[in-house]
């Protein structure tokens, strides 16, 4: 395991604040980040899906036009 050196400033920190000056866990601005990109990506997702429902529905109420005028 690789040795790291502290300066006394760290030291003196909190753990949590130490951890996340040194990079072994996200910072709160990057974890806000993660989830407003998750947010994004599964309003994108639910989207294409209602999209494709949609698009579904109307294919088959077109479908259902042309057989009862036929």
């Amino acid at each position: 395991m690789k040795e790291i050196i502290l300066t006394s400033r760290q030291k003196m920190l909190s753990p949590d604040r130490q951890a996340c000056e040194l990079g072994q866990i996200q910072t709160p601005k990057k974890m806000e980040n993660n989830k407003i990109v998750t947010y994004i990506l599964i309003g994108v997702a639910v989207t294409i899906t209602v999209g494709f429902i949609s698009y579904a529905i109307y294919q088959k109420q077109e479908e259902n036009k042309r057989k009862k005028q036929n």
